[in-house]
This record gives C-alpha cells, structure tokens and sequence, in this order.
C-alpha cells in the first residue's frame, strides 16, 4: 500500500476537504505522468524536471515516506543527472506510481 492519508488528514479540516483533495491529487498524478511521458519522448528534459517538481511538492501529503522521498531523489537527478538517467529511473518508479494512481481511484470510487 502506498497511499497514506495521515499528511493530508492534518492539513484537511474535514472529510470533504480531504475528498477534494484526493481529487485533485488523482487529477495532478495522472496530468503529470502523462506530462514526463510526452517530454520524455520529446526529449524535453526542462519539462520532465518541471513535471518532476510537482510531483514532489505534494507526493509527501499522500504517499509512503519512501515514495515521496524516492520522488524528492528523482527530482534531484532530473536537475544534475542526463536526461537518459533520469528517464530510467523514472521507468523505475513507474509501477509503484500507476498503484498509488490505482489506490487513489480505489479510495475515492469508495465515497
């Protein structure tokens, strides 16, 4: 399991504002993804870098501490590392990313 609410229950105030929360945490996941997908194949390597800083500003607030701190590392290599290193370890998070996309659907489809 890699989603983890405890962040994101602190900084709601109620049950209805961490639902729409989870919605647009569900909404920024997928249009990133679909983002460092598209510059990864464009070769755009300030636009997987941009992609990437999302991603890591709200990955803490609904994820694994593993995760977000795997997101924060690859963001640091987008920075200082070749596109071709970043792409791969990009790829290597692409599984753990499509199941916290997964568990987030699942949890929201719950309401």
């Amino acid at each position: 399991m890699l989603l983890n609410l405890n962040s994101a229950k602190e900084f709601a105030f109620d049950p209805d504002q961490l639902r729409e929360l989870m919605v647009t945490f569900e909404q920024s996941l997928g249009q990133e993804m679909a983002i460092i997908e598209a510059a990864l194949t464009a070769q755009d390597a300030l636009k997987v870098e941009h992609a990437l800083h999302a991603l890591k500003g709200f990955m803490p607030l609904f994820t694994t501490e593993t995760l977000a701190q795997a997101m924060t590392d690859l963001y640091q290599t987008s920075r200082q590392e070749p596109l071709a290193v970043t792409r791969a370890a990009y790829m290597n998070l692409v599984p753990d990313l499509l199941s916290l996309l997964t568990e987030v659907r699942a949890w929201l489809a719950a309401l």
